[in-house]
């Protein structure tokens, strides 16, 4: 079989080696390991026996399962992130949903009255005396540090870092930093804000609560009578079971509100990923993050 290096160019590799690797006898570089002729079914064997071995044991190495394992994953190596999620992540969202509107308020009020855009008060009129612009000053500053705890509290504890938790295992602060870094960088904060599906899902399981509150404080009132309940005693049963249907419904929705979430932050971090999965979601929400970005 004729060589398809040219001659000029395998003359000038020969000549670039050194003359102790030219005279060197190549029985002298003897293989370390001996390549057997069945080091191929060896292999096979030695994957039947793990094969065989996963199988036996409680969670399969096998499994293909991504429920499976993300809820393996939650009740040993992130339960503490799900457990301080769960304490803490509605109040985190509660607390940013309640920011936002400030926010918009202020940006709304600033826009009408352009002559006072400073953040409290009116710049350039002297209004009171000393003592009243040192307590407004006071007061200032003590809102300012609770609009500062605030945000703080809001970006170590956002219900989005479990995306980032359940993908990567990382702890539930240093997740939701990170998601924060996100979010803000691509444009997303305003969608999310936007998204009506955590409404959605207290609107459908306030109203089916509703529903079944009624038809059991109905039962109630007409067993008044052969079990002598009090008004207190129907009462406070039915708003027991409001809390209870509530807290129920809203548990079962709460896998649809996490995958919009998913998508979200999916989208921040990586957003060609869901160009091929999800076209149209990927194209409306490629509009609108450019838009917040401008």
């Amino acid at each position: 079989q004729p060589s398809s290096i040219p001659e000029g160019e395998n003359n000038i590799s020969e000549t670039n080696v050194p003359e102790e690797y030219r005279t060197a006898d190549a029985s002298a570089y003897q293989p370390v390991l001996e390549v057997d002729d069945g080091i191929d079914d060896d292999f096979e064997e030695e994957d039947g026996k793990r094969q065989g071995q996963s199988s036996n044991s409680i969670w399969p190495e096998t499994s293909n399962s991504t429920v499976w394992s993300f809820f393996k994953s939650a009740l040993t190596v992130s339960f503490g992130s799900v457990v301080q999620c769960g304490l803490l992540g509605g109040m985190a969202q509660f607390l940013w949903s309640i920011l936002r509107n400030l926010d918009t308020m202020t940006t709304a009020f600033s826009q009408r009255f352009p002559s006072s855009s400073s953040k409290f008060g009116f710049r350039g009129m002297q209004i009171g005396d000393e003592v009243t612009e040192e307590r407004n000053g006071v007061v200032c500053r003590i809102v300012d540090h609770i609009n500062n705890s605030a945000r703080i509290f809001v970006r170590n504890h956002t219900d989005l870092a479990m995306c980032q938790v359940a993908a990567y295992y990382k702890s539930y602060q240093r997740a939701a930093r990170d998601v924060a870094i996100l979010v803000d960088g691509s444009g997303m904060e305003p969608i999310i804000h936007d998204d009506i599906t955590t409404h959605m899902c207290a609107c459908v399981s306030g109203s089916i609560s509703g529903i079944i509150v009624l038809l059991f404080g109905l039962y109630l009132d007409n067993k008044r009578q052969s079990d002598s309940l009090t008004d207190i005693t129907i009462v406070q049963s039915s708003l027991l079971s409001f809390i209870l249907c509530y807290s129920i419904l809203f548990t079962v929705m709460e896998p649809l509100r996490a995958s919009i979430k998913a998508i979200y932050v999916c989208f921040a971090q990586h957003p060609q990923s869901l160009s091929h999965t999800y076209p149209l979601i990927f194209h409306r929400l490629n509009r609108i993050s450019e838009a917040n970005l401008v």
